[in-house]
C-alpha cells in the first residue's frame, strides 16, 4: 500500500511506501518508483515457486491514499 506525499509548495512530488515508510521520487531511475508504478497496474510481486518471485497481475489496478491536506 502506498500513500501519496506533497512538498513544501503542496505539489505531490512522491509517494509513501506505507510497509517500510520508505519515501519513494517520482523519477524513473529508482527501482522503487518502477515497482510502484507495476502496483499502480495491478501487479503484486510474489514468490511464484521454490526462491522464485515475479509480478503477478492480481486486479485491475491500485489507488494509493490521499496525501494529506
Amino acid at each position: 500500500m502506498y500513500k501519496l506525499l506533497k512538498n513544501s509548495q503542496g505539489e505531490i512530488n512522491s509517494v509513501l511506501r506505507i510497509a517500510d515508510s520508505a519515501a519513494i521520487p517520482f523519477t524513473t531511475e529508482n527501482g522503487d518508483y518502477r515497482a510502484y508504478l507495476k502496483w499502480l497496474d495491478g501487479y503484486e510481486y510474489q514468490m511464484t515457486g521454490p526462491a522464485k518471485y515475479e509480478w503477478v497481475k492480481t486486479s485491475d489496478g491500485n489507488t494509493p491514499l490521499p496525501a494529506d491536506e
